[in-house]
């Protein structure tokens, strides 16, 4: 059975989601025909909320590549779907969307996947 994911870059909504064994985040470069996603990035930092005076700040992450972290790139052209070993166990993650959501009056983009066990 399938998952569906949606990863945002809103302001408001981390860019990232957890399914099954895997911590997929948003990365660069992104656009409105594909998407590149890091899979098992370490979150070294999160912190929600880390306002300053005078700056508003809804989130922090920081993140950084170690040995078993994939970097993937998709499009609707050639790279829809993507099969990915991590450990013993095999996903299929495919781009479903990419479109453009409204969050406090203005748009952010968003990529959502359909990922599930092979």
């Amino acid at each position: 059975m399938a998952e569906i994911v949606r990863i945002s870059n809103s302001q408001n909504i981390p860019n990232l989601e957890v399914v099954y064994n895997l911590v997929i985040k948003l990365h660069v470069p992104y656009s409105e025909k594909e998407v590149t996603v890091m899979l098992n990035p370490n979150i070294q930092d999160y912190q929600e909320k880390s306002d300053r005076p005078g700056a508003q700040v809804r989130q922090y992450m920081l993140t950084t590549p170690t040995d078993q972290t994939k970097k993937i790139k998709f499009d609707f052209e050639s790279n829809k779907i993507k099969v990915v070993q991590v450990e013993n166990e095999k996903y299929q993650i495919e781009l479903m969307q990419i479109g453009k959501e409204e969050v406090q009056g203005q748009e952010f983009p968003f990529f959502e996947f359909s990922i599930s066990k092979v």
